[in-house]
């Protein structure tokens, strides 16, 4: 059984910092939303233009099938950019922020040079405030991404432990520093008492990191 975690007040934070820490993040999503959004899209114009070529004559069930999965991908990729942007209204849902986390920074850890990979249930609710969870996990990620480049394997799991749900963000390899992981990593420090987290962050020297979110389970 894990220990109970004492609710930390919120920090007196400034307001422009916190607004430049939103800033760092929404950029890099940005970025890979215009990215991971533009493919699908001319996945389906191909798709369109081979349907109307082929329609009468042979089967479309191909073409049609391309079209909805991109149409899908598209789906998923704004619902959860639009959960990000405006988290007040979500449940405190530790698994759900992990998975946006993984969908939206996919194409940071692709351009990175590092695997991505999450392992969770479908949903695991913690004693935290929305408008700081997300942040806090997409800026955990992004951390371990920046140590993890040119080769490196990022690990996301979510389990809970006792009365205390985690999130373990694992590095493995690869050739990024910490000063490089740095602006994230304030970011998620500065983030953890607003959102109830007791925050860990390991850095050895003979490479690899962890950063460890603990988060209260609502019993």
């Amino acid at each position: 059984m894990g220990q109970p975690i004492q609710r930390l007040p919120q920090s007196e934070q400034d307001p422009g910092q916190r607004a430049a820490d939103r800033a760092l993040l929404l950029g890099r999503i940005a970025l890979g939303l215009a990215h991971d959004g533009k493919n699908p899209l001319h996945n389906m114009v191909l798709h369109l233009q081979l349907m109307q070529e082929k329609v009468g004559t042979t089967p479309v069930d191909k073409h049609i099938a391309a079209m909805r999965e991109g149409i899908g991908k598209i789906d998923h990729l704004l619902k959860a950019f639009g959960e990000l942007a405006a988290p007040e209204h979500l449940p405190p849902d530790l698994a759900a922020a992990a998975q946006r986390a993984q969908l939206l920074l996919g194409f940071d850890a692709r351009r990175a040079g590092a695997q991505l990979s999450l392992e969770a249930p479908q949903s695991l609710m913690v004693v935290s405030d929305s408008r700081y969870l997300g942040d806090l996990v997409a800026h955990a990620v992004l951390a371990c991404i920046s140590m993890a480049r040119d080769g490196g394997r990022v690990t996301l799991k979510v389990e809970l432990r006792g009365a205390i749900a985690a999130l373990d963000v694992r590095v493995d390899e690869g050739l990024g520093t910490r000063e490089q992981a740095l602006p994230h990593i304030e970011a998620a420090r500065r983030m953890a008492g607003d959102a109830a987290c007791e925050l860990a962050v390991e850095t050895p020297a003979q490479g690899g990191a962890r950063l460890s979110l603990s988060f209260l389970h609502p019993r």
